[in-house]
C-alpha cells in the first residue's frame, strides 16, 4: 500500500472542559519524534511536520487525548477531559520566572487557587492565606502586612523578616492593601531553596507569588460581578483586664487621699481624678454631704467602657463591589476590571475606601510575536476623626483612665472630662483671659478633619517572541508610581487649637498662637521605581524520553523614595485656604500654667532613599522519561547597599534539586498507591537590610535654635566588611495520592541555616560614639547565625463522593529555631534578656522568653519572698542587681512551634458548606497583672481583686498583698516573674463559609450563566485554650479581641 506523505503546520490551543486554557500540556506525535508543551495561554505549535500521524496530549490529572491527523489541518482545539482518579485540578506552580505543573517541579510549594482564595471575604489578599496555606504562619492576629507573616519560621534577626511579595513576575514593595483580591487568579508560596533562590538576595524569608487574572484567546467575552456586605460586631471593651470596678478604684483613691498622696501643686496644676476633687470639695465645705453622696452613687454605678461602647464605638460595616470583563479572539486577549471598597470602622468617625482599576491586553501581530500591556491603578483614602478609649485618658501623674468617667449627663448632654489640668484651673480659664479649656470628647469628632491618602499606578509593557522552534525571548518593563500623605484640619473651637493657644498665651494676654483654625500637611512620600527584565527560555524534548527546560536572563531595578517634610498653617481659613506660619521659633516663651517652651519649628529637610539592584539569573531542569527530574538555578545579585569594593556589593546564590516518580517504576506498582514522588533540594537565598551602609553616613538638619549654626548628625559609622545575609535550605519532601485519590497530600522536612545575620553591636566609648546615639544603634555588623528546622504536612481526603461529597484538608506544621552563632559585644544589661524578643543567646531560640525565677508569698504578710545567697531581702532593686543572665528562667517561646488547621467542606447539589478550625501550640505569653503598689499609680488590673489578704491566701493566689510603700521597688520588674508566664495553646473556630449556586434554567432567558449567593462568618471564637484566665492568647494585652464578622454576597456571571 502506498502512503503519500504531506507536510502541514500543526498548532492550536488546549482547554479543559470549562474552556480554561491549560499550560504545560505535553503534545507529541506518535511517529514523527517531536513534542512541545502548551504555554500559559494553552497555545502550542508543532511546526511543519509530515502527515499522516497521531497526535497525543498528556496532562497530569486528565485523560490522554488522541487524534489522528491526515489532512493538512493548521489549527486544532483540544479539549482535555479530567480523569476520574484526579483530585481537583492540576496545580500549576507560578514562580515569577516560569510556570510548570507541580508534578514536574523539584521544589516545595504551596498553591492557593482561585476557588480557595474566594472562600473568604475581605479587602486584604494576604488575610485570605490565614489557615489555608501550609508553611505560612501569621505571627500577628488578623495580619494584613507581609511583616505579619513568617514562611517556614525565622531566617533573620534584625533585618526585615517579611517574605518577598511578587505580583505578576516583579517584586512588589507597595502597600499590599492596594491590591484588589477580586483581580487575583492564584497565589503560590515558594518555600525552599530550589523554588525561592532564583529570587536571590530577597528570597531568604520565602516568596509569595501573586498572579492576577488575564484574558483568554479565542474565548467569548464574559462579564463577572461580585458584591458583598460584611457586618462586624461592636468591640467588647470589657474583655481587657487592665481595669478595676469603679467602686474599687474610688476606695483606692480615698485611701490615697487620706494618706496625702494627692499633694497640691498649684504651679503645675496637675489634674486630680474627679472623685478626689469631690473629696477635696467635701473637706473644704464647698460640697454638701448630701450632694457628695448623690454624685458618689452615680460614679460607683458608672463604667467608662460601657460609656465608650455606647458613644465611641459602633458595629463595623464593609462593602465591596467588583466588576470585570474578559475574553479574547484569535490574536488578542483583554481583561478589564474595576472595584470599589468602603469600610466603616469600629470607631465612630473612622472610615476608609479604595478604588481599583485594572486593564490588561495582549496582541499577536504575527503568530510568533506577542505584545502585552497592563495598567493598574489604586486609590485609597481614610478619615480618622475618631475619639477612642485611649483619648479619654488624662495626661498626668494622678489621672489615667478613670473607670467612673462619664461622657454624658443624665439628660444626654456631652460632658467635659479631666485632661491636662485641674478642674478648678480649667473652670477659671475664661475669667483669666484664656479660651475655654474644657475637653468634651463627644464634641471633638465634629471639630477636626484628619485624612490620609495613598495612590499607586503600575504599568507593564512586555514583548515575547518564539523562534527556532525551541526558544522564546521576552522583555518586560515595569513602572510604579506611588504617592501618600496625610492632612489634619482643626477647627478653631477644637481642643487641639484651644489648648495650644492657651498654652502659649503670655501673662499680658498676648496670643502667640492666634485663635483660628490649624492646618497640618504631614510628610508626603513620593516613590518611583523602574524594573526591566530580559529572559530567554528554551524547551525541547529529545527522543520522547529527555526533556530540557532552561532559562537565562538579567534584571535591573531602581527604586527612589522622596519624603517631603510637610508644613503647618496657623489661623487657617478653610474657605480661602490660607493661613500663616511666620513665627519666631527660637524664642523661649512663657507657657501656661507654668514653664517655658519654644514653638515647634517646621521641618526643613527632605529625605531621599535610593535602592538599586542588578541581577543575572539562570534555571535549568532535565526530565528523563517523566520519571526523574534534576534542576538547578544560579543567580548573582548586586546592590548599592553593600561593600566598598564592587566584588563586595554582589553575591552568587544557587540551588539544586531532584525528584523521583516511584509510581512510574515497574517494580513499584501497588494498587493502593496511585502516585508517589520523592523530592530533595538544597539552595542558598539571601536577605537584605536597607538600614546598612558600608560608608559612614551623616544627615543634616536645620540650624540649631541655641547656636543658630547648621547641625550634622552621625547616623552610621559604616562597615566596609558587611556581607549579605544568606539562608541555606535543605528540603526533603514526598507527594502522594492513595486509594484512587481519596487521600492525597505532601510531607516536607526542612533545615534552614541563616548565616552572616546583621545586627547592632555595642561600641566601646573610646571610639567617640556616645551610648544611646543613633550612630551607636546603627553600628551594624554580621554578628549571628540562626538555624530553623521544621515539618510541613498537608493531607487531603475525599471522605464521600457523589451528589453529597465531603472533603477534608489537614495542615500540620512544626517549626523551631535556635541561635547557632553570636559574636556581638557580650556586655549586655539584664533587662535586654527580659524583653520580648530577647537579645540573641547562643543555643536558644530567638523567640525565647526569659523570666525572673518564680517567687512565693510570705504566709505572714503576703509579700514577695526574694533571696540573695539564701538570705531574704526586701528591696527588689537589690535582688534584681544580684542576678546574672544565667539565673533567668527559660520560660518558653513566644511564637507557636506547632500550628495548623482542619478544613471540612460539604457539598450537596448546588450547595457548599465549609468550616475551618485553626490551632496554635507550643508557645507562651506573658500575661499582664497588677503590680504591688501599682494601684496607687493608676496601674489597675483585675488581679488586684485576687490579692493576698489573709494568712493562707498564698495557697491559692500569687498576687501579693497591696502596699503603698514603694520601697520594695517591685513595680518596675514584677511582670517579669515566671509566675505570669502563661501557656498560649488554643484551638479556634476561624470561619464558616456557605455558597449556593442557582440551578441553570431556573430564571427565564439565558442572560446569566451563573448566579451564586454566599455567606461567610469569621472570628467565631475559641473552642479550647490552655489558660484559665479568660485571655485569648492572640490578644493577651489588648482592650478587645477581633470582633465577629458576618458577610453576605452575590456573584453574577454573564
Amino acid at each position: 500500500m502506498l502512503v503519500v506523505k504531506v507536510r502541514a503546520q500543526i498548532s492550536g490551543h488546549v482547554y479543559d472542559e470549562t474552556g480554561k486554557p491549560l499550560s504545560g500540556v505535553t503534545i507529541s506525535l506518535k511517529h514523527y519524534v517531536k513534542s512541545v508543551q502548551s504555554d500559559e495561554n494553552g497555545r502550542f505549535d508543532l511546526g511543519n511536520v509530515p502527515l499522516p500521524d497521531s497526535l497525543v496530549a498528556r496532562y497530569m490529572g486528565f485523560g490522554v487525548y488522541k487524534e489522528h491527523l491526515s489532512s493538512p489541518t493548521t489549527r486544532l482545539k483540544i479539549i482535555m477531559e479530567r480523569s476520574q482518579q484526579s483530585l481537583g485540578e492540576v496545580e500549576i506552580v507560578q514562580t515569577g520566572f516560569y510556570q510548570v505543573p507541580k508534578e514536574r517541579a523539584t521544589g516545595s510549594f504551596t498553591m492557593i487557587d482561585n476557588k480557595l482564595l474566594n472562600r473568604s471575604v475581605g479587602g486584604n489578599i494576604l488575610q485570605r492565606l490565614d489557615g489555608v496555606a501550609s508553611g505560612v504562619q501569621f505571627v500577628a492576629p488578623n495580619g494584613t502586612k507581609p511583616s505579619d507573616i513568617r514562611v517556614r519560621g525565622l531566617a533573620t534577626i534584625q533585618s526585615d523578616a517579611s517574605p518577598l511579595i511578587v505580583v505578576d513576575n516583579f517584586p512588589y514593595d507597595g502597600d499590599i492593601t492596594s491590591i484588589n483580591p477580586n483581580d487575583i487568579e492564584n497565589i503560590t508560596i515558594l518555600k525552599d531553596g530550589a523554588s525561592a533562590s532564583i529570587w536571590g538576595a530577597r528570597a531568604g524569608n520565602g516568596v509569595i507569588v501573586i498572579t492576577t487574572k488575564k484574558g483568554t484567546y479565542n474565548k467569548q467575552g464574559q462579564l463577572a460581578i461580585n458584591s458583598n456586605l460584611t457586618l462586624g460586631d461592636k468591640p467588647d471593651l470589657l474583655y481587657g483586664r487592665n481595669r478595676l470596678p469603679s467602686s474599687t478604684v474610688m476606695e483606692i483613691e480615698k485611701e490615697k487621699y487620706k494618706n496625702g498622696g494627692y499633694y497640691l501643686q498649684s504651679a503645675q496644676q496637675i489634674p486630680f481624678p474627679e472623685y478626689v476633687e469631690m473629696l477635696i470639695a467635701l473637706e473644704k465645705g464647698s460640697l454638701s454631704p448630701e450632694e457628695f453622696t448623690r454624685r458618689e452613687a452615680i460614679l460607683r454605678s458608672t463604667e467608662v467602657r460601657n460609656e465608650a461602647m455606647k458613644y465611641l464605638y459602633q458595629p463595623s460595616l464593609y462593602q465591596q463591589y467588583a466588576l470585570n470583563a474578559h475574553g479574547g479572539g484569535d490574536r488578542f486577549t483583554y481583561y478589564v476590571s474595576g472595584g470599589y471598597d468602603k469600610n466603616r470602622n469600629n470607631e465612630i468617625g473612622s472610615d476608609n475606601d479604595r478604588v481599583n482599576f485594572n486593564l490588561q491586553n495582549t496582541f499577536k501581530p504575527i503568530k510568533a510575536l506577542e505584545l502585552s500591556t497592563s495598567l493598574w491603578y489604586s486609590k485609597q483614602g481614610s478619615r480618622n476623626n475618631q475619639v477612642s478609649l485611649n483619648d479619654l485618658k488624662g495626661n498626668s501623674t494622678h489621672v489615667d483612665l478613670s473607670p467612673y468617667l462619664r461622657l454624658t449627663d443624665e439628660k444626654g448632654a456631652p460632658l467635659p472630662i479631666i485632661k491636662n489640668h485641674r478642674q478648678s484651673y480649667v473652670g477659671q480659664a475664661e475669667e483669666n483671659g484664656l479660651l475655654d479649656w474644657r475637653y468634651i470628647p463627644l464634641e471633638e469628632r465634629g471639630l477636626m478633619d484628619k485624612r490620609s491618602y495613598r495612590d499607586e499606578l503600575r504599568a507593564n509593557i512586555g514583548v515575547r517572541h518564539n523562534f527556532l522552534k525551541y526558544f522564546d525571548l521576552s522583555a518586560t518593563y515595569q513602572y510604579i508610581r506611588g504617592n501618600s500623605g496625610s492632612t489634619a484640619l482643626y477647627d478653631k473651637d477644637s481642643y487641639y487649637v484651644r489648648n495650644l493657644v492657651n498654652y502659649f498665651t503670655q501673662p499680658n494676654g498676648t496670643q502667640i498662637i492666634p485663635y483660628g483654625g490649624i492646618f497640618q500637611d504631614l510628610a508626603r512620600i513620593h516613590s518611583r521605581s523602574h524594573s526591566t527584565r530580559a529572559q530567554l527560555n528554551y524547551t525541547q524534548r529529545f527522543n520522547q524520553d529527555h526533556d530540557i527546560n532552561a532559562l537565562a536572563g538579567a534584571e535591573i531595578r531602581e527604586q527612589v523614595e522622596n519624603t517631603d517634610p510637610g508644613f503647618t498653617l496657623y489661623n487657617y481659613d478653610p474657605e480661602l485656604m490660607i493661613g500663616d506660619n511666620n513665627y519666631n521659633y527660637t524664642e523661649n516663651y512663657q507657657t501656661r500654667p507654668s514653664g517655658r517652651s519654644r514653638l515647634m519649628a517646621p521641618p526643613s529637610a527632605r529625605q531621599q532613599l535610593i535602592d538599586r539592584y542588578l541581577s543575572y539569573f539562570g534555571n535549568v531542569s532535565y526530565t528523563y522519561k517523566n520519571r526523574y527530574i534534576l534542576s538547578g538555578s544560579l543567580r548573582w545579585d548586586g546592590s548599592n547597599l553593600f561593600g566598598v569594593k564592587t566584588n563586595q556589593k554582589g553575591t552568587p546564590l544557587w540551588s539544586t534539586g531532584a525528584s523521583w516518580d516511584l509510581t512510574k517504576e515497574s517494580w513499584f506498582q501497588l494498587p493502593s498507591i496511585d502516585y508517589m514522588r520523592l523530592r530533595a533540594t538544597y539552595g542558598i537565598a539571601g536577605n537584605i537590610n536597607r538600614n546598612v551602609s558600608a560608608l559612614p553616613t551623616i544627615s543634616y538638619s536645620a540650624n540649631d535654635p541655641n547656636t543658630g549654626l547648621p547641625v550634622a548628625i552621625v547616623r552610621s559609622i559604616g562597615n566596609p566588611s558587611l556581607r549579605w545575609e544568606q539562608v541555606k535550605t535543605l528540603n526533603f519532601g514526598m507527594d502522594m495520592r492513595l486509594l484512587d485519590s481519596r487521600i492525597s497530600g505532601s510531607i516536607d522536612f526542612y533545615i534552614k541555616n541563616a548565616t552572616d545575620l546583621i545586627g547592632a553591636n555595642i561600641l566601646p566609648t573610646s571610639v567617640g560614639i556616645y551610648p544611646g546615639s543613633s550612630a551607636e544603634n546603627s553600628n551594624l555588623m554580621n554578628y549571628a547565625d540562626l538555624k530553623t528546622k521544621g515539618i510541613d504536612i498537608q493531607l487531603n481526603s475525599q471522605n464521600f463522593r457523589g451528589k453529597f461529597s465531603w472533603n477534608s484538608t489537614l495542615l500540620f506544621n512544626f517549626v523551631e529555631n535556635n541561635v547557632t552563632g553570636y559574636s556581638a559585644n557580650r556586655n549586655i544589661a539584664l533587662y535586654n534578656y527580659l524583653l520580648a524578643p530577647s537579645v540573641p543567646v547562643m543555643g536558644k531560640s530567638k523567640d525565647i522568653l526569659f523570666a525572673l525565677p518564680k517567687y512565693s508569698l510570705d504566709p505572714d504578710d503576703g509579700t514577695v519572698q526574694m533571696f540573695i545567697d539564701g538570705q531574704r531581702v526586701r528591696n527588689g532593686i537589690d535582688y534584681y542587681n544580684s542576678l546574672s543572665p544565667s539565673d533567668l528562667r527559660n520560660a518558653g517561646v513566644t511564637v507557636p512551634t506547632i500550628y495548623g488547621s482542619l478544613r471540612n467542606e460539604f457539598k450537596w447539589k448546588s450547595m457548599s458548606l465549609s468550616f475551618l478550625i485553626a490551632w496554635k501550640l507550643g508557645h507562651v505569653f506573658r500575661r499582664p497583672t497588677t503590680v504591688p503598689g501599682g494601684e496607687y499609680r493608676q496601674q489597675y488590673h483585675m488581679d488586684y481583686l485576687n490579692r493576698w489578704k489573709n494568712p493562707g491566701d498564698e495557697r491559692w493566689t500569687d498576687i501579693p498583698a497591696t502596699s503603698a510603700d514603694p520601697s520594695d521597688n517591685l513595680y518596675s520588674m514584677f511582670e517579669q516573674y515566671e509566675n505570669f508566664v502563661t501557656r498560649g495553646a488554643h484551638f479556634r473556630l476561624q470561619d464558616i463559609s456557605f455558597s449556593y449556586d442557582l440551578p441553570a434554567g431556573i430564571l427565564p432567558g439565558q442572560m446569566f450563566k451563573n448566579i451564586q449567593f454566599y455567606a461567610y462568618a469569621r472570628n467565631l471564637g475559641i473552642l479550647w485554650k490552655a489558660n484559665k484566665y479568660g485571655l485569648d492568647p492572640a490578644y493577651p494585652n489588648a482592650d478587645y479581641v477581633a470582633p465577629k464578622s458576618f458577610s453576605l454576597g452575590l456573584k453574577l456571571n454573564l
